[in-house]
């Protein structure tokens, strides 16, 4: 399934990547899903996740340069396409922490063509914010 935020995702990140300090906000649409996987946790119904410029950076300064030595993948610009699939088509989801104001963060996985993409999402009530992304190999999975 293709999703319309991908290129726009990507196209940020490459800006980003390529040194650009223009302010981003993307929203990408919820499927039905994630809406009742959060259902549980969250007051009001999600209605949106979203990203920033700041989110992207720091995906780019915490997980794009080095990430091998970790035991995890480099996350490059391209990988910010499988963000929406992770989000609406995950393989996992758990709530992990709340915070003092009572924000909820979620981890939420999508093994991709054996590459195990992991988002958090947090804060808000009808919209969640994505706050890092990065990837791993599957068990067995080579790189």
């Amino acid at each position: 399934m293709s999703y319309p935020e991908e290129s726009l995702l990507v196209g940020a990140a490459e800006s980003i990547w390529e040194g650009s300090d223009a302010k981003v906000n993307i929203g990408i649409d919820v499927s039905e899903k994630l809406v009742d996987a959060l259902r549980p946790f969250l007051e009001d119904e999600l209605v949106l996740v979203f990203i920033t410029d700041s989110d992207i950076r720091h995906i780019k300064r915490k997980h794009g340069v080095a990430e091998e030595e970790r035991g995890q993948r480099t996350i490059t610009p391209d990988d910010f396409a499988c963000i929406p699939k992770v989000l609406n088509d995950f393989d996992s989801c758990e709530l992990i922490d709340t915070d003092k104001l009572g924000n909820k963060k979620f981890l939420l996985q999508k093994d991709i063509d054996g590459k195990i993409y992991v988002v958090t999402i947090q804060r808000g009530k009808r919209k969640l914010q994505i706050r890092t992304m990065w990837k791993k190999n599957r068990s067995g999975a080579s790189c």
